[in-house]
């Protein structure tokens, strides 16, 4: 067999990356380690990995004609030193430097005849840090995937592990021609029809069945799942947002973190989740930031990824992308914090009961009929994408080093901004992008960022530089790094 054929959504995101350099959807994990981590056992661990996610030893192969999603298939000729590097940062280092370097990464497009990853460890940092960048294709895995593939990178301990269980031996590679790998995707294009067509045949007869049985519950529900349909795939004008209304192919980071339980408390007192708090935080960011451009945004059109792991028909693993796009307009202007949490709750609740979600799939596998300058039109209409991905509550080691830093960074992928939030060992690690011609005033934007979490959370947040010397006080990761190096 030709390796496996990327579908539904993994297969959308791969076309619309390739097709529209606006459209990369590349994921970019900063890892900040209190020291530099030993080189040989790194080396080891990342091989351990690969051995332990086969999607690592997959490269993309393609057929023919070249008209469908490729397939991943073991590569032949995988070297380990050709996606895990590195270097030093020259003289003492910065903050802005580590950003700098991680944008240059993310903007960087894969080698598509390669496994679509990864990893260079950058020294040279203050306080005699260091930092990994894991850089993954969003084909491959999404946010929670993401953590996942890290979790069997790190270690619970400084030391080696020497219960930890031996990993497999590598998966071989087989050989194989252009043909065959256009003979396979005819081969699972006709099944996947085949089964397609045997499910709408059932749901057809079901719903005859329904129509004689219960008239009014079978249409109402068809009635009902066709105007989801209809809501889901709706292809807005433009972005609500009067000032971010441009786009580019660019953009650049910023990041700041604050103790997690600030957050989860202003949460429970509220009766709302992590994430309404999050999503609620972000909301009074940028509407501060639209009131420093004396504009307002009554609403702002939200991104939201909503993990479908643990559904019926999850068939993510441990990598793959087991998510949907909920897209829908949220009111940020003039709002309290209790209010911007009822309406953060409100409108994920309302999507996670449409009937469309569970459809995410074969609608992606849909959107192959239409234009990709057509998807990446209905993407830039979006102002900004949110996405909270619960991390590991305990420390984590890399080779010796330890975690003290987990920083998200997500590519915009037509929006304006994104802001992603991953926990990890009590702290909550906020990652911005932001489209430079959308946001040409990063600094100001962050600075409104920080402020609104600082609103919802009623505590204080982190530097927009961690590396900054920080107060005797301060508790943060970065700063006890900071203070044990004697920076």
């Amino acid at each position: 067999m030709a390796g496996r054929q990327l579908t539904g959504w993994d297969a959308a995101t791969w076309r619309a990356a390739a097709a529209d350099p606006s459209m990369r959807s590349t994921v970019v994990a900063l890892v900040v380690l209190d020291q530099a981590p030993s080189w040989k056992r790194l080396r080891k661990r990342v091989d351990r990995l690969t051995r332990l996610v086969p999607v690592l030893r997959q490269r993309p192969v393609r057929g023919t004609f070249g008209i469908v999603a490729p397939r991943l298939a073991v590569d032949p000729d995988f070297d380990l030193d050709l996606h895990l590097r590195r270097y030093r940062l020259p003289g003492k280092g910065s903050w802005a430097g580590l950003l700098a370097e991680a944008r240059r990464l993310s903007l960087s497009d894969f080698d598509h005849d390669r496994p679509l990853w990864e990893i260079v460890v950058v020294e040279g940092l203050p306080g005699k840090r260091a930092a990994v960048m894991v850089k993954l294709h969003h084909a491959i895995a999404d946010g929670q995937a993401t953590v996942m593939i890290g979790l069997s990178l790190f270690e619970l301990a400084a030391e080696s592990n020497p219960d930890e269980p031996e990993a497999p031996p590598p998966p071989e590679a087989e050989e194989f021609s252009a043909t065959d790998v256009s003979l396979a995707d005819i081969g699972d294009n006709l099944r996947r029809g085949a089964a397609a067509a045997e499910r709408a045949a059932g749901a057809l007869g079901a719903f005859a069945r329904g129509t004689l049985s219960d008239p009014v519950g079978t249409w109402t529900g068809a009635w009902n799942t066709a105007g989801s349909l209809s809501r889901f795939t709706a292809m807005p004008d433009g972005p609500l947002s009067p000032l971010m209304t441009q786009r580019s192919t660019t953009y650049h980071f910023a990041a700041f973190d604050l103790p997690f339980d600030q957050l989860k408390q202003s949460a429970k007192s509220r009766n709302r989740s992590v994430n309404d708090a999050f999503m609620a935080a972000v909301g009074a960011g940028l509407d501060r930031y639209h009131a420093r451009h004396e504009q307002v945004a009554d609403d702002l059109r939200f991104n939201v990824p909503i993990s479908l792991r643990g559904d019926p028909g999850d068939r993510s693993g441990q990598a793959a992308n087991a998510v949907t796009i909920a897209r829908f307009a949220l009111p940020v202007a003039g709002l309290s914090v209790g209010e911007r949490m009822d309406d953060a709750a409100a409108a994920v609740t309302h999507w996670r009961d449409e009937p469309a979600l569970r459809l995410a799939d074969p609608l992606a596998e849909v959107s192959w009929l239409v234009p990709v300058p057509v998807l990446a039109q209905a993407a830039r209409a979006s102002d900004v994408t949110t996405s909270n991905v619960p991390g590991p509550p305990i420390p984590l080691y890399l080779a010796g080093a330890r975690v003290v830093g987990m920083y998200p960074l997500v590519a915009t992928i037509g929006a304006a901004v994104s802001v992603t939030m991953v926990t990890y060992d009590g702290y909550a690690f906020i990652g911005i992008s932001a489209d430079d011609r959308a946001v040409p005033d990063l600094t100001e934007l962050v600075q409104d960022l920080r402020a609104g979490f600082a609103e919802v959370s009623a505590g204080p947040v982190g530097a927009a530089d961690p590396f900054a010397k920080a107060g005797a006080k301060d508790a943060t990761p970065m700063a006890r790094a900071v203070r044990v190096a004697g920076d």
